[in-house]
C-alpha cells in the first residue's frame, strides 16, 4: 500500500485531512462495483477537476468568477464522493447545500463545516485564496491511488489512453461491463 503525501505548508486548510480514506482502508466491496466507482472517480478528477483548477487560475483576478468556480468544485467533489460511496449523486442544485450540511465521506472524512472551510466557501475569493485552494486540490489529486494527469493537455493523451486500456482490463478481470467507459470518453 502506498503512503499518502503530507499536506504542504502552503495549504494549512488541508492540514490533517486524509484524502480518500476508504479506498485503501480494507473495506470489502464487490469487485465490479469497486472497479467501476474507482475508475469513474479517477476520470472525473482527471478531467473535470483539472479543468476547474485551470478555470480557477484563469479567474484569479476576477473574484466573482473564481467564487463560482469554487462552487462548481464543491459540487463536483460531492459527485465524486457519491460515486465512491456507490450511491446516486443528488441533482446538481442540491449538491452544494448537501456538502455544506453533511460534508464528505469518501473523498475525505470531513463534516460540512470542515468541507466549507477547506474549500474556502466561507471566505472572499482573492488571488491568495485561489492559490491556497489550488494547493489543496493538488494535494487531493496527489493522494488518489492512481496517477491523475491533466487529461485536457495534449502531451498527456498517451497516459489517458493507457488509463482507459487499464480500466478496460480491470473490468475484464473482475467481470464487470466496461460499457460505462463510453460516456466517460465522450465527455472529454
Amino acid at each position: 500500500m502506498r503512503s499518502l503525501p503530507e499536506p504542504s505548508p502552503c495549504s494549512p486548510a488541508a492540514r490533517g485531512i486524509r484524502w480518500f480514506p476508504r479506498i485503501d482502508a480494507g473495506y470489502r466491496f464487490a469487485a465490479g462495483e469497486h472497479v467501476t466507482s474507482t475508475i469513474t472517480a479517477a476520470w472525473l478528477l482527471m478531467t473535470e477537476l483539472r479543468a476547474y483548477i485551470e478555470d480557477l487560475a484563469g479567474a484569479r483576478d476576477i473574484p466573482d468568477a473564481a467564487a463560482l468556480v469554487k462552487i462548481k468544485i464543491a459540487e463536483l467533489l460531492l459527485q465524486v464522493d457519491a460515486v465512491l460511496g456507490r450511491v446516486a449523486a443528488p441533482p446538481e442544485m442540491h449538491r452544494l447545500p448537501m456538502l455544506m450540511a453533511y460534508g464528505l465521506g469518501d473523498v475525505a472524512a470531513m463534516d460540512g463545516a470542515t468541507a466549507t472551510r477547506v474549500l474556502g466557501l466561507d471566505v472572499a475569493t482573492d488571488a491568495a485564496e485561489v492559490d491556497r485552494l489550488t494547493a489543496v486540490l493538488e494535494e487531493l489529486l496527489a493522494a488518489f491511488p492512481s496517477d491523475l494527469v491533466d487529461a485536457l493537455q495534449p502531451e498527456n493523451q498517451g497516459h489517458v489512453l493507457r488509463f482507459l486500456r487499464s480500466a478496460n482490463k480491470a473490468c475484464e478481470r473482475v467481470g464487470c461491463d466496461a460499457g460505462f467507459l463510453a460516456p466517460l470518453m465522450t465527455s472529454l
